[in-house]
């Protein structure tokens, strides 16, 4: 019997991806920031099963210490995929102990930060036992990534790119960390006002796919390779206004790939325009470098500097923590990425 546990938080985008190919390949490359509190913690246990080695895995999946059989296919779909780099899954049981620091449907994606986890665990095991090897993290990333696209970025801390884009850097098989960071950017906070938790309309494997006969697809492909490349260079800088200024042309830009799909369809909410208009009023008012983000969903994320934080606290969060449901906004900021948990 074999036993690990890791930590990995999720992440936010800055620079989008909507559209993918087949074996989780991205139209455009992405550039996000990986998240602190905002985590899913995993232990993994491998105990040897009395079924062949050329048997798949078979599962016990635990959720908040509650047998969850409805989220084997999905993890099972993800083993497969990687046994061919980890061949001694085969045949073995694997029970799976996971919990969450954020609620479902908040607008932080679970999926990143629980694939991530698992991800590092089974690499964690590979390393130590199977093959007494140092952990490969971009092994961690690539398997990841098989399980969900925005979990490859969720293995690395900091700011993390995606996707090969027109500078020549990054790969589309796993992620890597941005490395010329400007300090004005070490410090970036990340509040999400739960405008709306309830399940959503179109899920996000279904908006992907309907980017493949989108009218917008190859120019909204190509706006994500520049963007990219643009953002590295804000990061150099520490220009926020500029970083301010491209982000929420994304997230905009996300959201009218999907009103402009067919059939189309809306995911804001009318409390998500409401809560963006008092930001922008907010931001013209005092010029602190407050901004926007929008994942596929009606939550925001509300993006800010250490030098904003007071006057988020005293006078912002008063203006729109009443659009909120009951109140809720979770507080994270950028963190340092996944970790081994003792």
């Amino acid at each position: 019997m074999y036993t690990t546990r890791w930590i990995a938080p999720s992440n936010i985008a800055i620079v989008k991806y909507w559209g993918k190919f087949d074996h989780q390949i991205p139209a455009n490359p992405s550039l996000s920031f990986t998240l602190t509190h905002s985590h899913t913690d995993t232990k993994l246990t491998v105990i040897e099963s009395k079924t062949t080695q050329n048997d798949d895995p078979t599962l016990e999946v635990f959720y908040d210490g509650i047998s969850k059989p409805e989220f084997q296919p999905k993890i099972l779909k993800f083993l497969q995929a990687i046994l061919n780099e980890y061949p001694w899954l085969k045949g073995k049981l694997l029970k799976i102990e996971t919990k969450n620091t954020f609620p479902h449907s908040s607008g932080i994606a679970s999926s990143a930060s629980g694939m991530a986890a698992l991800a590092c665990c089974i690499e964690d095991l590979h390393a130590t036992y199977f093959v007494g090897q140092p952990f490969r993290w971009h092994k961690a990333s690539e398997s990841a990534r098989l399980g969900s696209g925005s979990a490859c970025r969720s293995v690395y801390g900091g700011f993390v790119q995606w996707g090969h884009s027109s500078d020549g850097e990054g790969s589309d098989f796993f992620a890597t960390p941005v490395q010329e960071v400007h300090p004005n950017f070490k410090t970036i906070y990340d509040y999400i006002l739960i405008l709306d938790s309830g399940e959503k309309s179109v899920s996000s494997t279904v908006g992907h796919s309907l980017m493949k006969n989108h009218p917008y697809a190859s120019h909204r492909f190509k706006q994500g390779k520049e963007n990219t490349v643009k953002l590295k260079a804000i990061l150099k800088t520490g220009d926020w206004r500029r970083f301010i200024e491209l982000m929420e042309s994304e997230a905009l830009t996300l959201h009218a790939m999907m009103m402009t799909s067919t059939p189309p369809f809306i995911l804001m909410k009318p409390k998500t325009l409401e809560a963006i208009q008092k930001i922008w009023q907010f931001r013209q008012t005092t010029n602190l470098p407050i901004g926007f983000t929008l994942d596929a969903g009606a939550n925001l994320h509300l993006i800010f500097t250490a030098d904003a934080l007071e006057a988020v606290e005293q006078k912002l969060l008063p203006e729109v923590q009443y659009l909120c449901e009951q109140n809720t906004i979770i507080k994270d900021l950028i963190g340092r990425g996944p970790f081994k948990a003792d």
